[in-house]
């Protein structure tokens, strides 16, 4: 080792001593995952970690895939919104929309489900019947799902609101995933009636304002594993 090489060498050390910590500090910082509120029994966090009959799939993914991941529970508009502005890094359980592929990148079929008309009272085909008041939650994918001419929509805020309003007559059908009917009307005592809306390929989205691309890839060859797994079972 020459004199220059030794001379250098003190300040060399002193400078991975100061960029060492604040490296290591920021590879800790906590990823913000959204999880979208109201489906409790479907997927929630408790005491950090994931529950409900959803969260096996979710809990599969995030093992596999290093980071400091919070999940924080809320209402699918903001959840959305937060996506948008990058206050979430990642947001579930989501379905493919264009709208969203516009901010972020929609993770792959992870699982499937159905959503279905609520009605409590047998109609014709939908396309054929004009006039209908449809309800569902604000920024769900119901929209696309709406049939019949002339028909209204009535926005809210959670699940039951809408099953609410069908309850009420104020609504004339509730569009909504089917995992969802039984939980929100265990306690009616009249008829209903469901039909399939359509089948649905569940998964995640990562915003565009997160990182390089890297966090999707790793999300989106852990999304392939798990789903083969569960095909498998």
């Amino acid at each position: 080792m020459d004199r220059k090489s030794v001379r250098y060498q003190p300040l060399l050390i002193a400078l991975l001593a100061i960029t060492m910590p604040l490296n290591l500090s920021h590879a800790q910082e906590p990823v913000r995952v959204g999880i979208v509120a109201g489906i409790e029994r479907e997927i929630t966090v408790s005491e950090g970690a994931l529950e409900g009959r959803f969260s096996a799939f979710y809990r599969c993914v995030f093992e596999r895939v290093p980071g400091n991941f919070q999940f924080v529970e809320m209402p699918l508009a903001q959840l959305l919104y937060q996506l948008r502005k990058g206050g979430v890094a990642v947001g579930f359980p989501l379905v493919q929309t264009s709208e969203r592929d516009r901010y972020a990148d929609f993770g792959g079929r992870l699982f499937q489900t159905e959503y279905v008309y609520l009605s409590l009272k047998e109609m014709p085909p939908l396309s054929q019947t004009a006039g209908l008041t449809y309800a569902f939650v604000r920024k769900f994918v119901g929209d696309q799902l709406v049939q019949g001419e002339n028909a209204k929509i009535l926005h809210v805020s959670e699940w039951r609101q809408a099953v609410y309003l069908l309850k009420l007559g104020r609504a004339d059908v509730v569009v909504i995933p089917w995992v969802l009917v039984d939980k929100f009307m265990a306690d009616f005592e009249g008829d209903y009636f469901v039909r399939r809306a359509a089948w649905v390929d569940l998964s995640l989205y990562v915003s565009h304002e997160h990182g390089n691309g890297l966090l999707t890839e790793k999300l989106r060859q852990a999304i392939r594993w798990c789903r083969y797994r569960n095909d498998l079972n």
